[in-house]
């Protein structure tokens, strides 16, 4: 009976949240806060699905790795080729460009309200900065792909069957290259033994499959553009460091660009020295990190996947800021610790950083985005400041959780 009353008002509140969120799309409310996909005067809903939906329909007379005059915007496909084959029949249009992507943005709403417990009324308000975050909506306003491979992220932590992990990450590592990281969920077996024959037998199975893929992946990475992101809309440690050289400050023919690196020292360079400094060693001795891998729980398994894409991505790819949606996943291990009934202020910490991070990263895209010329530049570097200090923040936490695991490892083979 419990379960049932938190699915039903679980799925109320989802249904609230996507009436609000297609609310604020239809009538336009979001734009130009989120970029609109525009063309003869008109917006397209759901741009990054019907790209993919486009080069099915265009396949057949062209290669759509390097081009496609079917999309409206004439993008071309970025993608693995599994999504060459969605059974595009035409007379159900309606259903592939609006029902389906529908389908999936109110999957991806409800698995976010489920994450939170609504033990109160402050876990009602620690929601919203995730759920009208700019990440969040603009991947369902483009119904992008990252969301079907969130969702499988989260079925995949769920589910513990081996042969399950198989299917799900070779799948997303086919629809996206990225989630190949996602093999690192073989790590909780605990045997040595088996993680080392698991990874080998899926680097096999992979590498096959890319081998015939490699001709696309090519093309693919000639046309980055399609899918690298301007500085404010990016999440990566390249756009960051791109940004920055870019950003020059001068006077009267003088360079100013001494400014630009205080604000830089101000902001992130000496707040983080402090968090690490005043926090490294609570991070390497708390328990509940050092149990990451050592539990083999759904919160666990869902925050080490989610924390490996975010990792990987940031520091490895050019991200659109959608990408941040994996933050997200962190929140069902950091709530489940939160109210633990342990005062671990470390984990609360981590938990209203999160918070903030998507609250006021939100904002600063919002003054960029709705023509305030002078804060741009501000806005962009403030905002790339905390994803950095987050990132890395979390980065310790990684490192943390991981030296445990080899550490216990390195025991069990000795014994």
């Amino acid at each position: 009976m419990f379960l049932f009353k938190k699915f039903l008002s679980n799925f109320l509140i989802s249904i609230s949240l996507s009436i609000i969120i297609y609310f604020f799309i239809t009538q336009q409310i979001i734009y130009p806060t989120i970029p609109p996909m525009i063309k003869n005067g008109a917006s397209h809903l759901f741009a990054d699905w019907s790209v993919i939906l486009s080069a099915n329909i265009c396949q057949t007379k062209f290669d759509v790795f390097t081009t496609n005059p079917c999309d409206a915007f004439n993008r071309t496909h970025v993608y693995g080729s599994i999504l060459l084959n969605i059974p595009f029949i035409k007379d159900f249009s309606k259903f592939y460009l609006i029902i389906f992507p529908s389908i999936l943005n109110f999957l991806f709403i409800y698995v976010i309200v489920s994450f939170f417990k609504f033990k109160n009324y402050l876990e009602y308000l620690t929601l919203l900065p995730f759920i009208f975050s700019i990440p969040v909506l603009l991947v369902i306003e483009r119904a992008n792909i990252d969301i079907l491979i969130f969702l499988i992220l989260v079925l995949t932590a769920f589910n513990k069957k081996i042969v399950y992990n198989y299917l799900s990450i070779i799948f997303v590592s086919l629809l996206k290259f990225y989630p190949i990281c996602l093999a690192i969920i073989f790590l909780f077996e605990k045997n040595y033994k088996k993680i080392l024959l698991y990874s080998f037998i899926f680097v096999l199975i992979i590498s096959a499959l890319l081998f015939f893929e490699f001709s696309n992946i090519k093309k693919i990475f000639t046309v980055g553009s399609d899918f690298s992101a301007s500085h404010h809309l990016s999440f990566s440690l390249k756009g960051f460091i791109d940004h920055n050289n870019e950003l020059l400050i001068a006077f009267n023919n003088k360079d100013y660009n001494w400014i630009k690196y205080l604000y830089i020292m101000l902001i992130l360079v000496i707040p983080l020295t402090i968090t690490v400094t005043l926090n490294l060693k609570r991070i390497f001795n708390n328990n509940d990190i050092n149990l990451l891998f050592l539990t083999n729980s759904y919160e666990n398994r869902l925050f080490i996947l989610s924390i490996t894409v975010v990792l990987s991505c940031y520091f490895a790819f050019d991200n659109y800021l959608y990408r941040e949606i994996f933050f997200i996943g962190f929140l069902p291990w950091l709530i489940k610790e939160k109210n633990s009934g342990i005062n671990n202020k470390f984990i609360n910490f981590l938990f209203y950083m999160l918070c903030f991070k998507f609250l006021f990263t939100s904002v600063l895209i919002y003054l960029y985005r709705n023509h305030l010329t002078l804060l741009k530049p501000l806005a962009t570097i403030t905002k790339q400041c905390i994803d950095f200090y987050v990132v890395f923040i979390f980065l310790l936490v990684f490192i943390s959780a991981i030296y445990k695991f080899f550490k216990e490892q390195k025991k069990l083979k000795n014994l």
